[in-house]
């Protein structure tokens, strides 16, 4: 996901520092995933209730490992805000869009869209017109921010190769 958001800060015309930060945070969004276990993480099926609560910590639990470091403190918020909602409705901290960076509002972008397009063990990953078809209705839905999904929307192809990039 980290490329993705590198990508996107720059599209974005963030400065090299940001996009530095931006970078790190992306690599470490989802540290707080190493509490949760592997049985849920790698389950191919629907999750139930008590495991989707398990899963929902994650985000937070990046935060309250990353936030203790020196000079970490946009990384931490910027990793753990993945999962915000515009309206207020995600998790962890029920943020506002206008409580949320840019940076922070790329980060979600990022990572809803490399989700998306990648396998995983409980589902295949779409195909470009259905991740842009996707992506879209999130934003006409008020679920992105609609800035940095313009970024995407212009950029996609460079964006799809940010995503499944393996190396």
């Amino acid at each position: 996901m980290s490329r993705v958001a590198l990508l996107f800060g720059r599209l974005s015309g963030l400065d090299d520092e940001t996009c530095a930060l931006l970078e790190i945070a992306g690599l470490l969004h989802d540290l707080g995933k190493l509490r949760v276990a592997d049985e849920i993480l790698d389950k191919p099926d629907r999750l139930e209730p008590s495991e989707r609560f398990v899963i929902n910590t994650h985000s937070f639990e990046t935060y309250q490992i990353l936030h203790r470091i020196p000079g970490f403190d946009d990384i931490a918020a910027w990793a753990s805000y993945h999962h915000e909602e515009p309206d207020g409705s995600g998790y962890p901290f029920h943020l506002h869009a206008a409580d949320m960076p840019l940076p922070a509002r790329i980060m979600r972008v990022a990572d809803i869209f490399q989700a998306m397009v990648q396998n995983r063990p409980y589902r295949r990953g779409l195909k470009r017109d259905e991740a842009r078809s996707f992506m879209r209705g999130l934003a006409e839905d008020g679920r992105i921010d609609a800035d940095v999904a313009s970024v995407l929307d212009v950029n996609f192809d460079a964006a799809m190769s940010a995503a499944l990039a393996t190396a």
